[in-house]
């Protein structure tokens, strides 16, 4: 009992891979489909904006091209071919002017796409300077998507609506009723505020730790971390937590409002049990964003203008709009059925012309066996 045995194929030791997730169902599959991105960049941008899409990759994993190159020669053209196959949902392009830094957010393959101005960002290394203890993501936190958090996005106004829509179908669904806490493990808060007009993106990670017990005495019990006691008079100093209040390993208590009761088991020991007492604690990872939404258009980077933060147009602007909008539409279509007409009739002439050539064929070998005769 308790004896595992590696399978063997042709000879050679097979090593049966435990510790993988299943993959994601999709539609295909009869499952939800799951929500993909790109995230790249078009022209010359700043060194710092390279490091920050390298920065909201991580924070949109997993299901996001984390090792996706860019080429100066790549048009939006090819990411859409390759979407498709890939299953990509969503494009994230970051472009930069003489005017700032600008993020384009569209739905594949057929929008609607809105543009945003970066005002400002923050990258991770930025935002750990100022923190006193600063946690990095490991592998286990980047495995499950972060949790979506929307905040102030009933305002009125149908680009609000569709800005919400937008960000919660970039992440696949989410039931409460059968979550599993452990792998809840980041925080994704998207808030909008109503007073400046700004989005505002923020990247946690989130940590439950045990209430009443010292630092030293968690990383015991919950990462099995042997302490150091050569500073310590007593075992009391390291148990008690007010007695290490004074020492270099304490911190301050979780504030009462963070405090909650474990409704799952969650791994770390007897104190994360169901029904166990842990605060809830957001460490800032980064990267942070504040945009400002200037255009929503209704195609994917181009089509019909549905809201414009800086240009307003009367009833008969936007009709002309539209009525030239459809005509590039027909003038498109019949561009593809002249297109399409010339390929068929190439084909229908190659077509003729290798049946020519196998009557020929054919009726010179006749001719050969009637001379051999």
């Amino acid at each position: 009992p308790g004896l595992v045995v590696m399978p063997v194929r042709h000879g050679r030791r097979r090593k049966t891979r435990t510790h993988v997730r299943p993959a994601e169902t999709d539609e295909e599959d009869g499952g939800p489909k799951v929500p993909r991105s790109f995230v790249v960049r078009r022209g010359r941008v700043p060194h710092g904006v390279r490091r920050l899409v390298q920065e909201l990759r991580t924070a949109l994993l997993p299901h996001t091209a984390a090792r996706l190159k860019e080429r100066s020669t790549n048009s939006l053209k090819d990411y859409v071919s390759v979407a498709g196959k890939l299953g990509v949902s969503h494009l994230l392009m970051f472009s930069a002017t003489d005017l700032g830094v600008y993020l384009r957010l569209a739905r594949m393959p057929r929008g609607p796409t809105l543009t945003f101005r970066v005002v400002e960002y923050s990258l991770s290394a930025d935002i750990k300077a100022l923190q006193r203890r600063p946690l990095s993501l490991n592998g286990d936190d980047l495995r499950d998507p972060p949790l979506l958090v929307l905040h102030q996005f009933s305002a009125p106004g149908d680009h609000i609506r569709v800005m919400k829509a937008t960000f919660e179908n970039m992440f696949p669904a989410l039931d409460v009723r059968t979550v599993v806490l452990s792998r809840v493990r980041r925080v994704l808060l998207i808030e909008y505020d109503p007073d400046t007009q700004l989005v505002h993106m923020r990247h946690y990670k989130l940590v439950v730790q045990p209430v009443g017990l010292s630092r030293s005495l968690r990383k015991l019990i919950v990462r099995h971390k042997v302490p150091k006691l050569t500073s310590m008079r007593d075992i009391s100093d390291f148990v008690r937590p007010e007695a290490a209040a004074y020492s270099s390993d304490s911190e301050p208590e979780p504030p009462e409002h963070t405090h909650v009761v474990l409704p799952q088991d969650m791994p770390g020991g007897d104190v994360r049990k169901r029904g166990a007492k842990n605060a809830v604690k957001l460490l800032e990872e980064g990267p942070r964003l504040g945009l400002q939404l200037l255009k929503v258009e209704d195609g994917l980077c181009g089509g019909a203008v549905l809201y414009h933060r800086l240009q307003e147009k009367s009833v008969g602007e936007v009709k002309a709009t539209e009525e030239k909008i459809e005509q590039r539409k027909l003038r498109r279509a019949a561009n593809k059925a002249a297109q399409d007409a010339a390929v068929a009739t190439k084909e229908e002439k190659s077509k003729r012309k290798a049946d020519k050539k196998a009557a020929r064929k054919r009726k010179r070998s006749e001719n050969d066996g009637y001379e051999a005769d």
